[in-house]
């Protein structure tokens, strides 16, 4: 994801928190940000990852894989916000461990994973279009591992 589509993601994010009713806001996850930018293995079972009782923990552990610090975004709506449906969602950045978390412009370096969890379910599920996120609940690892080791930018290798 490029910096111009994060910044206008945090921008229509931001707009909506600004311009939306009290009962209608977004409520943020500080707890599951908090526990993801630790690369806490209990918060990254959240995810599913096909083969891995674990989840995404699993996954990361067998790809060598690690969440970018900071990267992460945790929020629940209970009300419809344009695109996007009432639940919880959830994103940030991963990398290869031992790679650089940031190029030189501060932008995050990796791949980036979208989650959703609709009200009154139990488990998150990609977001549509969340390539690298379906691709971990698929276990391709061979998908994640071309994008960073292979394909990834040389900024940040």
């Amino acid at each position: 994801m490029g910096k111009a589509t994060r910044c206008f993601a945090r921008i229509a994010i931001a707009s909506l928190l600004a311009v939306a009713p009290a009962a209608h806001a977004y409520t943020q996850d500080k707890d599951l940000e908090a526990a993801l930018r630790r690369n806490d293995p209990a918060a990254l079972a959240l995810f599913p990852a096909k083969g891995y009782r674990d989840g995404a923990a699993g996954f990361f552990t067998a790809h060598a894989l690690r969440v970018v610090p900071g990267s992460e975004r945790a929020w629940c709506t209970t009300h419809p916000h344009g695109p996007l449906a009432p639940g919880c969602y959830v994103e940030f950045v991963f990398q290869g461990k031992g790679l650089r978390q940031a190029n030189w412009k501060g932008d995050p370096c990796g791949c980036v994973g979208r989650w959703y969890k609709a009200p009154g379910a139990t488990t998150y599920v990609p977001t549509q279009g969340a390539y690298y996120s379906r691709a971990i609940a698929e276990d391709r690892g061979e998908l994640i591992e071309q994008a960073i080791y292979e394909n990834g930018h040389p900024a940040c290798r």
